[in-house]
């Protein structure tokens, strides 16, 4: 918790702060976020001094006359301790004060060992092993507290002889639970798999920690800091591979590790499954199985109105679908990078291809419109166009310095709405003009039906890439009001329409089919609570899983129709 609360905090203040911005000491262990902080203007400060920036603290700490060196030397201070290491602080602040020795379990010259023995104010003594237990000096009355990384078994044994050597001592388990519970895992899950992979830092303890453990279970383990290093450890001999990482290996670290780990096993696999693998993995990545969920959501909304099923205002929906969001994921092929490594390896081999279908289905799809319609075309142009604004700056430069949204794009959750418009547009909108409806309540109802529901799939994938947009800089919905707050959101959003379309049905303002829509919102938000519940991997996969909600919508209407 700690090391992924001070990254949000630099990444945050990276992307806000306009002036130098230093961390004091490495942010974590781990030579890739440090290297990625660097090139997003974050510097790693070490003793030396500077002035006028904006210094950050790292999670482990620092002591307190390190904390006002750097205030006294004219910079602002942005804490990012970790809470576990600041409760330890307040414990020893309390306790020296009481008159207590303070005994820190943990490394010695560690960051947060040093920030502790500074709040200990010349009391405290570290005590890495029974070696160092044994050496103690006499004294009457010590409080014992532990790294927030320690492992639980060292540390109750070494308090075990404290308490045979000091007559009253006060015992402080001020071990992350989340360390504890990680070093329970490494060695439950290497009882379950031919080899372990520990990721994380090499000057990372906890990180050490795990891989100690692993290696303790007699399961061949390796330690690795980059995805780089697996093409040589011959893993292609594993049947199964446990990944565990270190408090401070960032989730994009652990996720390029996993790509890799499954493209070097896919190699085992027959040719004929790898072959219809690499269809399904083309289809969902390509947008172009998102697309067929279009053209399902449109037959739907049809049906819905009780308008007559038209090819060509499917052939729209699918060709318009298909270029949005493919432009759309490459230019956000740089967060993907950090988020998905898998599509960023698939748009490096087909991203130009994939460019050239979608600006020759962006032509198909405004063709077909004015066939027609000249209304119809007129506003997919115009939706074209709203995408062209989207990305310009409209600001102008003289005011650049006192507005922080300078794009449409720049608006938190602006994409989000943009594309549940798009969808509206060509799914309810279009087809419905063209018909010569105007906003029956049919009409209405499946227009709110669709923005929901697609603005739903919409931030579900934001919360699950919300590392890569804070590392681009792209503030998103999650980001703005917190993961959790935004999962509350979706649930209410998606018991609101569910309730409204229930209701219409009801009252017989809308036709039966209006029951089984419910469907659509509650199937995407239960198959997200349940990949959060059971932490299961980002994957192609699970998207086509969640886009399978949207073909699904075009079958039960099939069906209801036939009925």
């Amino acid at each position: 918790m700690g090391v992924r609360r001070a990254m949000n905090i630099v990444l945050d203040a990276a992307n806000r702060e306009k002036g130098k911005l230093y961390t004091y000491g490495p942010l974590v262990h781990n030579p890739q976020a440090v290297e990625m902080l660097r090139q997003k203007g974050v510097e790693v400060l070490g003793h030396e001094l500077v002035s006028n920036a904006t210094v950050i603290l790292r999670a482990h700490g620092v002591a307190p006359e390190e904390r006002k060196r750097i205030k006294e030397a004219g910079n602002v201070i942005c804490d990012a301790t970790c809470p576990h290491v600041a409760k330890a602080h307040a414990i020893l602040r309390k306790e020296i004060k009481e008159g207590y020795k303070a005994i820190i379990v943990g490394d010695r010259g560690h960051a947060e060992v040093n920030g502790l023995l500074g709040y200990a104010e010349g009391s405290g003594i570290v005590v890495e092993n029974m070696a160092d237990v044994n050496s103690l000096p006499q004294m009457d009355r010590a409080c014992v507290i532990a790294q927030t990384t320690q492992d639980r078994k060292i540390f109750l044994e070494i308090v075990e002889e404290v308490n045979k050597k000091v007559r009253e001592v006060k015992v402080f388990d001020t071990i992350c639970d989340s360390t504890t519970m990680r070093q329970k895992e490494v060695f439950e899950l290497a009882g379950e798999v031919d080899a372990m992979v520990i990721v994380g830092g090499r000057d990372s303890a906890n990180t050490r920690r795990l891989y100690e453990i692993s290696l303790s279970t007699g399961v061949p383990s390796f330690h690795i800091e980059t995805e780089d290093e697996l093409d040589y450890l011959g893993l292609d001999k594993y049947e199964n591979i446990g990944v565990m990482a270190g408090a401070s290996t960032p989730n994009w670290v652990i996720n390029k590790v996993i790509d890799r780990i499954k493209y070097l096993l896919k190699k085992r696999k027959g040719r004929g499954y790898r072959f219809l693998e690499s269809i399904g993995e083309f289809l969902v990545e390509s947008t172009l199985y998102l697309s067929l969920g279009a053209v399902s959501m449109c037959y739907s909304s049809l049906v819905f109105q009780g308008l007559k099923p038209s090819a060509t205002v499917l052939f729209i929906a699918f060709f318009y679908v298909f270029a949005v969001h493919t432009f759309n994921r490459y230019n956000e092929r740089l967060k993907d990078e950090f988020s998905d490594p898998a599509r960023t390896r698939f748009f490096r081999d087909y991203g130009k291809t994939l460019i050239i279908g979608a600006t020759g289905a962006s032509f198909a799809a405004l063709s077909l419109s004015y066939l027609i319609g000249l209304t119809d075309f007129i506003l997919l142009l115009f939706s074209y166009l709203l995408g062209i604004i989207y990305t310009i700056r409209i600001v102008p430069e003289k005011l650049h310095p006192f507005v922080k949204y300078k794009r449409l794009k720049d608006l938190p959750g602006s994409k989000d709405l943009l594309v549940s418009l798009a969808w509206a547009w060509v799914i309810v909108l279009i087809p419905m003009l063209n018909q010569g409806v105007f906003f029956s309540y049919k009409s209405i109802a499946m227009l709110a039906f669709v923005l929901i529901s697609v603005f739903i799939r919409s931030v579900v994938f934001d919360i699950l890439s919300i590392e890569g947009d804070r590392i681009v800089g792209r503030e998103t919905i999650p980001i703005l009001i917190g993961p959790r707050q935004t999962q509350i959101m979706l649930l209410i959003l998606a018991i609101i329409i569910g309730t409204f379309m229930f209701l219409s049905a009801f009252f017989g303002l809308v036709p039966s089919l209006g029951y089984f829509l419910i469907f659509s919102p509650v199937f995407v938000v239960a198959c997200f609570y349940i990949f959060q519940k059971h932490r299961i991997q980002v994957s192609t996969l699970f998207e086509a899983i969640i886009d399978s909600n949207f073909i699904l919508v075009g079958l039960i209407t099939y069906f209801w129709r036939l009925s």
